[in-house]
């Protein structure tokens, strides 16, 4: 007779320190422990800016599964972290909660992108996401984020558990941005007024820099591509920060806008 054996959850983490050395961004301290892999640096040319993909190996989070994040920019350094592929949360066989935790800590005069990617909750899933970000004097920071309602295309719309999202940007050490989001669909109706009304997917960009407050947010309120079934909205914050939401019925129109807008003030840091 063959015994079943039970499925052990991961704990992925993943640790990243950067820093600048002859003239380019490197990344002398890595440490990954499986699922969480990072790539190597990859670079455009002669631009210092280092490109890192972060790569989840397993296909997905699962019931109690941990993953654990923890990037750090050393003064002067240039990162853009792209993850290789959305993240699938499957359906939570325990009732316990997946977690994801990401710490980030931007250095004096550093510069860092986080490419926004799908993150996609599954019928009967449960997941946490804390994201907490640390932006020093004279830096950069342009991050994004896109959260699904599940997996459309096969008819599992708000199907899951509970999906909750929070977000805190610290800008020399003042909290200038807090953003919780808290998904139970068996207790809410998304179609009110108000809620979501006929949106499916909520997307986020977040740009913190000392040229935040010379931006003319209503020029790129006005060059948003909305309608039929996307919005999007543009709130400068205090702290040298800005905020864009964006709300859409459709994943792929949702996202090549959300990359447009994010390269348009990536290109004005």
């Amino acid at each position: 007779m063959v015994s079943k054996v039970s499925r052990i959850n991961h704990h992925g983490k993943l640790e990243m320190v950067f820093e600048p050395r002859r003239g380019f961004t490197r990344m002398p301290h890595v440490f990954q422990q499986p699922p969480l892999k990072a790539s190597r640096e990859l670079y455009e040319g002669h631009n210092p800016m280092a490109t890192v993909y972060i790569m989840e190996s397993s296909g997905g989070m699962v019931a109690a599964d941990l993953n654990d994040i923890s990037i750090e920019l050393k003064p002067d350094s240039s990162v853009r972290i792209i993850q290789q592929s959305a993240l699938k949360i499957y359906r939570s066989h325990t009732g316990e909660t997946c977690i994801q935790s990401i710490r980030v800590q931007v250095g004096e005069n550093a510069r860092l992108e986080w490419m926004p990617e799908v993150i996609i909750p599954f019928a009967d899933s449960k997941f946490q996401m804390e994201t907490n970000i640390h932006v020093d004097k004279g830096s950069k920071l342009l991050w994004g984020e896109i959260l699904a309602p599940g997996r459309e295309k096969r008819g599992e719309v708000f199907d899951f558990t509970s999906m909750q999202s929070s977000m805190k940007i610290y800008h020399e050490k003042e909290l200038v941005a807090f953003d919780a989001i808290h998904f139970t669909p068996e207790t809410m109706h998304y179609g009110q007024l108000g809620m979501l009304e006929d949106a499916l997917y909520i997307g986020s960009i977040w740009l913190v820099s000392d040229t935040a407050k010379e931006l003319d947010l209503r020029a790129i309120q006005e060059a948003m591509q909305v309608g039929e079934g996307l919005r999007a909205g543009i709130t400068r914050l205090t702290g040298n920060a800005v905020h864009c939401r964006f709300l859409g019925v459709d994943q792929w129109k949702l996202q090549q806008e959300m990359k447009r807008v994010f390269s348009d003030l990536a290109a004005r840091m």
